[in-house]
């Protein structure tokens, strides 16, 4: 269980204040609060539905788990009992149930612990409900943790409820005074919400045409092949002891991730073309699949791997042992809306063999979400190679990526060269700025991804390779198409499915992305340039985080080198403000305005208004904060800022000309 606490006095006030240095577990909670812009003082908010709406939801919550309101009743009875209430809300967070409370009536009523009021994070930011909600898995949310100050006299203890396919029904919810805290509740309500999930998923068995759980692990588990049973959404529910020896699972529960590294929407896709191929550290196998369908929807796949005929594919030394990772775009810091679709669009993607062409401005990370779709492809243990196509000119990009024969050209090596497409055998070929690509060179492309074969420069003898292509850009592709600069037919060949990133300067999560950056900065300082893999690191300090004045410029700056040049300023910021710092100092460094680079290009400042938080807002409210601590004082406010009077007068006049 999540649980959520104030961890340093007065943390909550401190986060109020603007001084959000520490990170506590509860902090990236409240800035979502603070995103959403719910109020952290004063009542309550009367928000909730009408009664007409209340009994709707109601029904339709308790017949969704018709059979585990037993369960609900006796958890109900047992804390009613104990002075606490028990709630029961929907999958928006209203309350549809509650029972109990006797212990706190005041509070029930002040804080609105009520049948038919709103508790998601839209409405009362960081909540058990709301939050549990969000991250769809049980949360403790005790005191000071709450973002609204009127909730820090009580504990909150919450679980979702889910149906058999991963979709959330419910809230289970154990609230009550802060004297009256027992960790006993969480344990309570997680257990009660997971009695549920299985009362459903034995309900949903039966209706299958498996007929029953138990006859299908007995049948999973006397195969003689490698086999397991993995449940929606994604969890290996039974396997044998021969899967597990070959598929190296770890004991207890684990993931579809874990086993053949795509989420479980993807795997029922894969299963429905038919057997797929696979491959452990020792051998290669052809997996079958034989979907449990209930109500018309996958519950869960039977999947049993049989040795193929083919041999196994040898990996390079220097590839080492198969890893599949658990999460490939968690690297990928992002709250905001757009980098999230992005990720989400690029994750679906990634386990087929479609082209995937990235659409967006330099700096702004394409590589880094190509070898994220590379690690959570069925090729993760195969090579990653990238070329530049921007970097050279036609007739070197043509030997560098197709390679060329011996004698090819004066100059050539004796014995030829393989190119970039022979070293992405089995693996993944990055092509950045595809635009670039001269004439000669897209018809050498389209007729590869025609049949896989290609000819050295030089050369007559065909050769294969197989590779998945994924491209990027930041030019207009179509406007080039219209014009005759790019072949239409190559460009619908590497267009089977486009990602899309927002600049720097578009994206709502600045200051998050910021911060996760300075952090890496610090725990993994960089090797100074033209060092090696076994050269010493510079040293840095442990600690750092970013002043009030390095926020402000943070949201103000156009960044027109995106993350490439947020990187970079980082660093230089970092290492003016560890200049002379003894050895011994470990205290958190903070970073102010003047230790960035002053920027030599001009850029465009309008904000972007389209956005779901404008940098306008972010800027406004930044300058309130620093007012109210200043009393009113601009002068003061502004020398807190880093920023003069004038510009001062601007952030706060931005908001009402937005």
């Amino acid at each position: 269980m999540l649980r959520l606490i104030e961890e340093t006095d007065g943390l909550w006030e401190h986060f109020q204040e603007g001084r959000r240095s520490v990170r506590a577990p509860v902090v990236p909670r409240w800035e979502r609060a603070a995103r959403l812009r719910v109020r952290a003082d004063g009542s309550a908010p009367p928000d909730g539905v009408a009664a007409d709406d209340l009994v709707v939801r109601r029904e339709t919550s308790f017949d969704a788990f018709a059979d585990g309101t037993s369960i609900v009743d006796a958890l109900s009875a047992e804390v009613s009992s104990r002075g606490l209430l028990a709630l029961v809300a929907d999958a928006h967070g209203v309350i549809v149930h509650s029972s109990g409370g006797e212990a706190f009536p005041h509070q029930v009523s002040r804080t609105r612990l009520i049948e038919g009021a709103r508790w998601d994070e839209t409405a009362r930011g960081t909540n058990a409900i709301g939050t549990a909600l969000v991250e769809r898995q049980a949360v403790a949310v005790v005191g000071r943790a709450h973002w609204e100050q009127v909730n820090h006299g009580l504990f909150c203890y919450a679980a979702p409820i889910s149906d058999p396919f991963g979709d959330v029904l419910a809230v289970l919810d154990v609230t009550g005074p802060l004297e009256l805290d027992e960790t006993s509740y969480g344990v309570a309500v997680r257990s009660a919400a997971t009695a549920i999930e299985e009362v459903l998923r034995a309900r949903a068995y039966s209706s299958s045409d498996a007929g029953s759980l138990r006859l299908l692990s007995r049948m999973i588990d006397r195969c003689s092949v490698p086999s397991l049973l993995i449940e929606a959404p994604g969890h290996v529910r039974a396997h044998n002891l021969s899967a597990a020896a070959e598929l190296e699972l770890p004991r207890g529960s684990t993931s579809v991730e874990r086993v053949f590294g795509m989420p479980w929407e993807e795997l029922v896709l894969a299963a429905r073309s038919g057997p797929a191929s696979f491959e452990t550290r020792r051998r290669r196998y052809v997996v079958e699949f034989e979907p449990v369908v209930a109500g018309g929807r996958v519950l869960a796949l039977a999947c049993f791997l049989a040795p193929s005929a083919r041999p196994r594919t040898p990996l390079p030394p220097a590839q080492g042992p198969v890893q599949i990772p658990i999460s490939a775009f968690d690297e990928i810091v992002a709250s905001d809306p757009a980098v999230i679709h992005a990720k989400r669009v690029a994750a679906s993607l990634a386990p087929s063999d479609v082209p995937v062409l990235l659409l967006a401005a330099t700096g702004t990370g394409k590589e880094l979400f190509a070898q994220a779709i590379h690690r959570a492809s069925t090729r993760t243990t195969h090579p990653f190679v990238a070329l530049n196509c921007g970097a050279l000119s036609g007739g070197l990009l043509e030997t560098e990526l197709f390679g060329y024969g011996a004698g090819a050209f004066t100059g050539a090596n004796p014995r030829g060269s393989e190119g970039k497409l022979t070293a992405a055998h089995g693996g993944t070929l990055f092509l950045d700025e595809v635009a670039e690509m001269s004439a000669p060179a897209q018809a050498m492309l389209l007729r590869f991804l025609e049949d896989g074969s290609y000819h050295r420069v030089g050369e007559s003898t065909p050769r294969y390779a197989d590779v998945r292509l994924l491209c990027a850009t930041c030019r207009d592709l179509p406007e080039l198409v219209a014009t005759g600069a790019f072949r239409k037919d190559l460009f619908y060949r590497i267009n089977g499915g486009n990602v899309r990133l927002p600049t720097l300067r578009e994206r709502t999560d600045r200051l998050e992305l910021a911060r996760a950056l300075l952090d890496r900065l610090v725990t993994t300082p960089a090797r100074p340039p033209g060092a090696t893999a076994s050269s010493p690191r510079r040293s840095a300090p442990r600690r750092a985080h970013l002043g009030a004045s390095a926020e402000a410029w943070v949201l103000d700056h156009g960044w027109p080198g995106n993350v490439r040049e947020l990187k970079t300023a980082l660093a230089h910021a970092l290492a003016l403000a560890a200049a002379g710092r003894p050895a011994s100092d470990d205290t958190s460094l903070e970073l102010t305005r003047d230790h960035f680079p002053e920027p030599l290009l001009a850029f465009d400042p309008t904000p972007v208004d389209h956005r779901p938080t404008s940098r306008k807002g972010a800027l406004h409210t930044l300058a309130q904060e620093a007012l109210a601590r200043a009393g009113g004082n601009m002068s003061e406010a502004a020398r807190t800022l880093g920023v003069a009077r004038s510009t001062l007068y601007r952030m706060l006049s931005r908001a009402s000309r937005s």
